[in-house]
């Protein structure tokens, strides 16, 4: 290995069969979160990682203002909650973003939502229960009526100091609006990190030419592609390269300065054509763990000086599913989200398990639905090469090491849509 790449900080210690969760916890922990951030307007922050926390100084609403279109009413002590009809003068009208004057004790104002609350009022009555009278010059109305009715209260969605969105944060359109209406224009982001790619066998084609005899087209490469897209990386794709190890070092020392993580897919095995993994411990360091999952087992974390490296297996369906169990939280990690991990709920199996295996299995299933609970039916091929299944899938339920049950077990599934963003 060469001793020159003092600055990693990834694990080398040699390791036996990992759990799922001791993998995860090694893999987070070597994590870097990006220190780069930028300004951008409203409309372009969709998505992005707040890197600050965002605090409002103004109070929303910033008056006392109406529910409703009705009527504000200056409503007399004797006048509260009492039974029959009641008589208010109408002296003035408060469409929003109007002011209006100052309301005589007894008096009515005709408003409209959002308009302000004028001086001297106490409650607002909707205008479907009032009757109009006397050439519509007083409204008359005959349920009880108390104070404070229909007023949003100065302040009532937010306080003026307030942190109305955390850093780490990721920015849906809610969280826009929010900002928004506090009166925040731009936002201080996290830039987004780069991440290098590159495609190693010389048994792949590229889709859209003619397959020889032992070629396959390369599904990896769009795969992983995409995924990083979906997490809104900036991708930087050198394609199929050669399967040698000098070409394998190349493409590594290429990506290795302009990117905060490399990703492969196959490679890192212990094949005279597996050069990944000699061209990394060539280059940097690498940590080759074997992960008690199915589909999966292989993965490979390492780094080359400051770039990261997370080698994934080489079947399509383990290179996706090892992708959103360990690559994706890892990348939102150091993206700067606060929630980076992945987030099961509960639903019920309906079908039976029979063989206790030693290995956590993560199955592609579909979501059906009983009267009171999800439940998930499996796909009939379950093997890493069968890529349809993805497509079938709703998500993947976790299946414990060495267990049985029967149809109706509670299990922990990951949607796909959700590990996707």
């Amino acid at each position: 290995m060469n001793n020159q790449q003092t600055d990693c900080e990834c694990d080398t210690t040699p390791q036996a069969l990992l759990s799922i969760d001791e993998a995860l916890e090694l893999l987070l922990n070597s994590a870097k979160v990006t220190r780069s951030t930028q300004w951008l307007g409203l409309d372009d922050a969709l998505n992005k990682i707040l890197a600050v926390d965002i605090y409002a100084d103004i109070f929303v609403p910033s008056f006392d203002n109406s529910a409703m279109d009705g009527y504000a009413l200056n409503l007399k002590e004797e006048q509260i909650n009492i039974s029959g009809g009641t008589t208010f003068k109408i002296t003035d009208r408060i469409p929003a973003g109007s002011t209006g004057n100052t309301l005589a004790s007894g008096c009515a104002a005709r408003l409209f939502t959002g308009a302000p609350i004028p001086k001297g009022a106490n409650t607002v009555i909707m205008q479907e229960e009032c009757e109009l009278i006397e050439d519509e010059s007083s409204i008359e109305i005959y349920r009880p009526i108390a104070l404070n009715e229909n007023i949003r209260p100065m302040g009532n969605d937010i306080q003026s100091g307030d942190v109305i969105l955390s850093k780490g944060k990721q920015l849906q359109p809610q969280d826009i609006a929010l900002v928004a209406s506090v009166g925040v224009g731009k936002l201080e982001v996290f830039n987004k990190i780069k991440v290098g790619v590159f495609f190693t066998g010389d048994e792949l084609i590229e889709p859209g030419k003619s397959l020889q005899q032992g070629q396959i087209f390369n599904s990896n490469r769009y795969a992983l592609v995409a995924l990083l897209n979906k997490l809104d990386c900036e991708v930087i794709n050198l394609g199929n390269i050669k399967d040698t190890l000098g070409a394998t070092c190349q493409a590594l020392e290429k990506l290795k300065s302009s990117c905060n993580l490399i990703i492969t897919t196959g490679g890192v095995s212990v094949g005279e054509e597996d050069h990944v993994k000699p061209a990394v411990e060539k280059l940097g360091q690498l940590n080759l763990w074997r992960i008690k999952m199915k589909p999966g087992k292989p993965l490979a974390l390492g780094c080359i000086g400051d770039c990261a490296f997370i080698g994934l297996p080489g079947n399509p369906v383990s290179a996706m599913v090892t992708f959103l169990l360990f690559a994706r939280p890892f990348i939102k990690k150091m993206q700067g989200a606060s929630n980076y991990l992945n987030i099961p709920f509960k639903v019920a199996a309906n079908f039976d398990w029979h063989r206790a295996k030693p290995r956590r299995e993560f199955v592609r299933v579909r979501l059906g639905r009983t009267i009171t609970l999800m439940q998930v039916n499996q796909y009939p091929k379950q093997g890493s090469d069968v890529l349809s299944s993805m497509v079938w899938a709703d998500g993947l339920v976790e299946i414990p090491e060495e267990k049985t049950f029967k149809q109706g077990e509670i299990l922990n599934f990951y949607p796909l849509n959700e590990m996707m963003l």
